[in-house]
């Protein structure tokens, strides 16, 4: 009777062990299968990035910007957009569904799943560094455009004076006009070229509120006569594209410090070099399937 039991026992035990070796192998082959379906959506994501010529981001961020710089930025950030991403995320999503019902497979997809994290960081790098390249080239033509009429109007105002009739308006106004551009230069030399202090606060605490309150006074000036008034209005319009500049000013300076945090030289360019860091995946992959 013992032998029998004893049997009894080898024979069920025998018959869980190859359940469970069933099991395993079903489990890792489901694994496998949509493995390989995820990689050729990596592969996807590797040609796309190859196509969009993603090398000439080296060159293009050491170069003044020129019509071409600009033209060669938009497309890039356009087949980011509308190839690159997409084509991640098709990637991220196939990656994420990857069965995993036992602890073998359960721990080899928290490793791709961490591979796929890195590279969704470089996507992001990658987009990020361009979009804030194609702010910042928009902003600096912004700035100069603030500039050319900001000379304009100042030639508007000059012009209006010399055509005036009551001298002692003009001479109010000029007056005023001047102490105004002292006062700015003053406050922009000791605020913003001297490099004591963070630019962006500078324009927010000192330039911006200095420009605004000359607006108020000349608002309030009292002046009768009309080409005298026209050159007021002209002498507002110029501190309203003068806070513009300073405006954007300040835009470009929080462009730049977030674009000194990206290092573009260690971006992935190419497909190849997206797949450089693996985290050991192919190995233990390899191990559990010899097991």
């Amino acid at each position: 009777m013992k032998k029998i039991a004893i049997l009894s026992m080898i024979v069920v035990c025998s018959l869980i062990l190859s359940s469970c070796g069933v099991q395993h192998n079903s489990n890792l082959k489901s694994f496998s299968q949509h493995l390989d379906k995820v990689e050729n959506k990596k592969k996807d994501v590797e040609t796309v990035m190859d196509k969009i010529h993603l090398k000439k981001l080296n060159e293009l961020s050491k170069t003044d910007t020129t019509d071409k710089n600009k033209k060669e930025f938009k497309a890039l950030q356009k087949d980011i957009n509308n190839h690159l991403i997409p084509t991640f995320k098709n990637y991220e999503k196939a990656a994420k569904q990857l069965p995993a019902k036992n602890s073998e497979t359960k721990d080899l997809k928290q490793k791709y799943l961490k591979n796929v994290s890195q590279e969704r960081q470089k996507m992001d790098d990658i987009k990020a560094f361009v979009d804030l390249c194609n702010q910042s080239i928009s902003a600096n033509e912004n700035i100069l455009d603030y500039t050319k009429l900001f000379e304009k109007n100042r030639s508007q105002v000059e012009t209006a004076i010399q055509k005036a009739n009551n001298q002692d308006d003009a001479n109010q106004l000029t007056s005023k006009i001047e102490d105004n551009n002292k006062q700015l230069q003053q406050t922009a030399q000791k605020y913003l070229e001297n490099g004591k202090f963070d630019s962006t606060k500078a324009i927010k605490s000192h330039m911006k509120p200095l420009i605004e309150k000359q607006i108020t006074e000349l608002n309030r000036t009292n002046i009768t006569d009309t080409n005298v008034n026209d050159a007021r209005k002209n002498a507002i319009e110029m501190y309203y594209n003068l806070l513009n500049y300073y405006d954007t000013r300040e835009k470009t300076i929080k462009i730049e410090k977030k674009l000194s945090k990206i290092n573009v030289e260690k971006l992935p360019k190419t497909g190849k070099e997206l797949n450089k860091q693996n985290n050991d995946f192919a190995k233990d992959f390899k191990r559990v399937k010899e097991k």
